[in-house]
């Protein structure tokens, strides 16, 4: 019986061991699970808009600019912003940003310039005025582009050689209507119009298609990707919003990134 007794007891040590462990655990961890309660989101805007490139100072020029912003209130009220921007433009009348997959070789200059995380001054897309600010990755891009056919004339291989000038420098996009100007510190102002604005409650960069269902990726996206694979400035049907990795091609590695998040 004195065996069954110190066994009982020992037992009740260990569970009585246990429970202080677990409450002093649940004690450390609670600070930490509050803090995951008041950061969860509250209420997010996400913003993508697009436009077309038209002038460079006094010089008619061709090319796109895309930019997206994603506000977020968490429930202790604070905000997260994330915004970035990216415009691609060519003083090249005859050969667009966006242009047929042709058989000639041809040397292509164009200039780009990418703001990878911006600080948005204001943003109110029912009013049509966006503003943001920051430092601009800018780099005007010599791409000397080799077409290789076989005997029927198919394009069997593509080689490209790029030479990149970049440089970093303040500048401020701003957008009101359906207008907007670009002025970066050291390079003549560019300028445009809009043709897309899209708004959503939900933030997804590798969303491609404008379904309003929700913000699964789905084989759709792929698709769409997959359609201007090959595609770089001057050379068939390139859109900056697809090149992710921003080497200014649409890759395998753009169309894995987007497979990758297929839900």
């Amino acid at each position: 019986m004195n065996k069954n007794k110190t066994l009982i007891f020992a037992v009740i040590g260990i569970l009585l061991v246990s429970s202080l462990a677990l409450a002093v655990d649940a004690a450390t961890a609670m600070p930490q699970v509050m803090a995951n309660i008041v950061s969860k989101v509250a209420s997010a805007t996400w913003v993508r808009i697009n436009g077309n490139v038209n002038q460079w100072g006094t010089t008619t020029v061709h090319g796109q600019i895309q930019t997206q912003a994603r506000a977020a209130v968490l429930l202790n009220s604070d905000t997260k912003e994330l915004t970035s921007a990216t415009a691609i433009w060519t003083a090249n009348t005859s050969r667009p940003i966006q242009s047929v997959r042709a058989e000639e070789n041809f040397t292509y200059v164009f200039y780009a310039a990418r703001i990878p995380n911006a600080s948005i001054s204001t943003a109110s897309v029912s009013t049509g005025s966006y503003f943001l600010n920051g430092t601009w990755n800018f780099a005007k891009v010599t791409s000397t582009v080799t077409i290789i056919t076989n005997d029927q004339g198919t394009i069997t291989h593509i080689h490209r050689d790029q030479d990149v000038s970049p440089i970093h420098a303040y500048g401020e996009l701003s957008i009101t209507g359906n207008q907007y100007t670009l002025n970066i510190n050291g390079i003549d102002q560019l300028s445009g119009s809009v043709y897309r604005t899209i708004t959503r409650s939900w933030f997804n960069p590798f969303k491609m298609t404008d379904d309003t269902t929700g913000n699964v990726v789905t084989r759709s996206d792929v698709n769409v990707v997959a359609q201007s694979y090959g595609a770089m400035p001057g050379w068939g049907n390139y859109d900056t919003s697809m090149d992710f990795n921003n080497n200014y091609r649409v890759d395998i590695a753009d169309i894995s990134t987007v497979a990758a998040n297929i839900q």
